[in-house]
């Protein structure tokens, strides 16, 4: 998972920053995919052993829900270029969304809003009369520490780009 309070304490000074999207490792996937595999052969198969198949398939899927949780890369994400007031993806991008952004005009804010799953938050790029142009970061924040560290890259980002900050204040001060 991104490690949010070297992302906040980078953004400080970094130009430009890569604020990283990250998704799940397919090695977790391919693991279940094995033992769930092996699972249904221990099932249906009549043969000596045929118990201990079932355990290893068992730890097999143990195993791989454990990589799919911990087992991240890093799958695109964002460079936003403070000097240029610019942010670009990186990696794959979707023509109709994802494309490069000057952030020229008024009306640009960053905003912490939820994240697309539970309990994450978000850190959005917004525009008063396009809505949110970017997702910059989508990460799971559970913890204070998490929660203040998102609230300074948030902040950090606003002053940096010299736009508006909106949505909540994650931390008091």
């Amino acid at each position: 998972m991104a490690d949010l309070a070297r992302l906040a304490a980078e953004a400080g000074s970094a130009d430009p920053l890569v604020l990283p999207r990250e998704e799940a490792h397919p090695a977790g996937m391919l693991l279940g995919a094995a033992g769930f595999g092996l699972g249904l052969l221990a099932a249906q198969v009549s043969f000596a052993g045929r118990e201990t198949l079932g355990w290893v398939a068992l730890a097999m899927l143990c195993v791989a829900m454990w990589l799919h949780a911990r087992l991240r890369r890093v799958a695109g994400g964002w460079r936003v270029d403070f000097a240029a007031r610019r942010v670009e993806p990186l990696g794959p991008a979707s023509p109709s969304r994802d494309a490069p952004v000057a952030l020229d005009g008024a009306g640009w804010s960053i905003q912490v809003a939820p994240g697309e799953r539970r309990a994450h938050v978000a850190i959005d790029l917004r525009h008063a009369d396009r809505g949110r142009v970017a997702r910059l970061l989508d990460v799971p924040a559970r913890r204070t520490a998490q929660l203040e560290a998102l609230d300074r890259l948030a902040a950090t980002l606003s002053r940096r780009l010299d736009i508006e900050r909106s949505g909540p204040r994650l931390r008091d001060s």
